[in-house]
């Protein structure tokens, strides 16, 4: 057994041996096991300064972060980990996992932001450094350290690191299965029983992490990928049936008790509602054009858009079965284009679904990437640099035009912050002009690490008081008496669920958002008194009901909460 452990592992982290199977050469990786280390602690610590920092900084954003987060801190105040409720209500849009994370990150760091957005940014670190160590694995050192920068450097991925929701956390658990499913197919691999059965065990995650998606996705990709590459013939039937086992007994954990308790009213919302009328019908309002996600995936990759060009080239003289490099491009080009195929498909669109992409879109571009650091440049390859030069000046250059466009600080200090990317991008043009390729991977880095960070310090302060309705939130919680409760009045924010700690009124399993005067009235007489959070726009229509008394108690911006009750008739 600990020899098939120390197999396992080997499999994933030392360098393979050279050797000859079955026609196919496995070059041995010109590395040691010090630059490996090297390396690794380098991706490890670039992950922490780009998925953690300012994540406590930053309130709760959009509609999601706070359901997700409040949701997890139920469950911690409660000890209920298997009913998912908001608001005390049942709410069965999402499975446990993301919640089960939270609230475990509650009881590590404690009910806030930085908590709630933690498992987020663990898992964008494991899919990072799981392509780093597979790469590293079958391929080649540089193309690892290409694909796992680019990753992290990636725009949407370093966005969504920063995010209370379940994306990223599907996004690890498929790299995780569709790698160690890579691994477990190669031909120099010892251990395909154990890397098989966690490849099962992280789809079983997967189908945790976002329902049947998890599932549909990462089986599709496998399943065409063996066949495409003649793979499934390393595959042994008990494998399978094992693995199937470990699958079930995965995702059992939390959808056996939740169906056995809840019945069909689990099945009806979970299922039916949230997975196919989502998918057939815009059920949830979030249209799209059918090429929305592939302009999500070329804008997602940002900085590193133009290496899109030679891959694309490079497409022409892609053959699954000559060697593991033809192969693993073979398995990005699945992993991408399916999951891009499926969404454009549905009705219902938002840049978070293709989240998973990624991860495969970072293998194809960092082959480029690391032909441009390895190789002599051609005249394709200097044009992709010079063009990602080119974005990161415009990068840089357009975070200060933004900067300028808002109420923030003018101190030298600030200034200064704010100035540095487009400086670090300048050094970038101008090494690169001197034909300094060096020059490129430095600054790239440097450019997006320092954005995030210029943003992290910069921006919150404007983001939480203009984005982000937590000071209205948390003055309407602090107003609350013991027999009231928040209520939204025509305005899709839900800061307060969160933030006044779940005190928010909740009907049939939707919190109450009154689209009209008389319902919510209609609310008022069954709870006497509410707080509302609404806009300006809408206060005259309450206005001019003479059967509502208000009482205002804070104000953000063009936003309000104020308190509502009906006026008591005259005797």
């Amino acid at each position: 057994m600990i020899l098939k452990l120390k197999n396992f592992l080997n499999d994933f982290l030392a360098k393979p041996e050279q050797s000859e199977t079955k026609g196919q050469i496995i070059k041995d990786q010109s590395y040691t096991n010090k630059e490996f280390i090297s390396y690794l602690s380098i991706l490890f610590t670039l992950c922490l300064v780009a998925f953690f920092f300012a994540a406590s900084r930053f309130a709760l954003l959009g509609p999601d972060e706070p359901r997700y987060a409040e949701v997890a801190r139920e469950m911690f105040v409660s000890g209920e980990y298997i009913s998912t409720r908001l608001c005390g209500c049942l709410w069965f849009e999402k499975p446990a996992l993301v919640y089960w994370m939270i609230a475990a990150s509650y009881h590590l760091f404690g009910v806030s932001e930085f908590a709630a957005r933690f498992p987020a940014g663990l898992s964008a670190t494991l899919a990072t450094l799981t392509i780093f160590c597979t790469l590293t694995r079958t391929v080649s050192l540089k193309w690892a350290m290409g694909a796992g920068l680019m990753l992290l450097t990636s725009g949407i991925f370093i966005g969504y690191a920063h995010a209370a929701t379940p994306d990223m956390v599907l996004t690890a658990t498929m790299s995780v299965a569709i790698l160690t499913t890579y691994v477990a197919t190669s031909n120099f691999v010892r251990s395909r029983f154990w890397l098989m059965t966690l490849s099962f065990a992280a789809i079983g995650l997967a189908f945790m992490a976002k329902g049947l998606v998890g599932i549909v996705l990462t089986f599709g990709i496998l399943f065409l990928f063996l066949w495409l590459t003649g793979r499934w013939r390393l595959l042994r039937i008990n494998y399978l049936m094992i693995g199937l086992l470990v699958f079930f007994a995965v995702s059992a954990t939390w959808y056996l008790p939740v169906t056995l308790k809840h019945g069909w009213h689990f099945i009806d919302e979970f299922f039916i509602q949230h997975h196919f009328q989502r998918y057939i019908k815009d059920v949830f309002g979030h249209p799209q054009p059918i090429y929305f996600f592939a302009v999500i995936a070329f804008v997602g990759v940002l900085p590193w858009s133009g290496f899109f060009i030679p891959a694309i080239v490079r497409l022409k003289n892609l053959r699954p079965r000559i060697d593991e490099e033809n192969s693993l491009l073979t398995l990005a080009w699945i992993w991408a284009l399916i999951p891009l195929l499926f969404f454009s498909l549905s009705e219902s669109k938002l840049p978070g679904y293709i989240l998973p992409v990624f991860p495969a879109l970072a293998i194809i571009l960092g082959k480029s990437f690391a032909d441009y650091w390895t190789k002599p440049a051609t005249g394709l390859l200097k044009i992709t640099a010079w063009l990602t030069a080119i974005l990161l000046v415009s990068l840089s250059v357009g975070f200060v035009g933004y900067l300028r466009t808002i109420p923030i600080s003018s101190s030298p200090i600030t200034l200064i912050i704010a100035a540095i990317p487009i400086g670090l991008a300048l050094i970038g043009v101008v090494g690169l002009a001197l034909g300094k390729k060096a020059y490129l991977l430095f600054t790239s880095i440097a450019v997006i690490l320092g954005l995030i960070i210029s943003a992290g310090i910069i921006l919150p302060p404007y983001l939480n008081e203009s984005v982000s309705l937590k000071r209205l939130s948390l003055d309407a919680a602090e107003s609350l008496n013991a027999d009231e409760k928040i209520a939204y009045y025509i305005l899709k924010d839900f800061a307060a669920v969160f933030y006044a700690e779940g005190r928010v009124v909740c009907k049939n399993g939707e919190i109450l958002n009154a689209l009209k005067e008389d319902a919510l009235i209609e609310e008022l007489k069954s709870h006497h008194r509410l707080i509302i959070i609404t806009r300006e726009r809408w206060l005259t229509g309450l206005k001019n009901r003479p059967e509502i008394q208000m009482e205002p108690i804070s104000q953000q911006g063009e936003y309000y909460a104020l308190r509502v009750q009906l006026q008591k008739e005259k005797p």
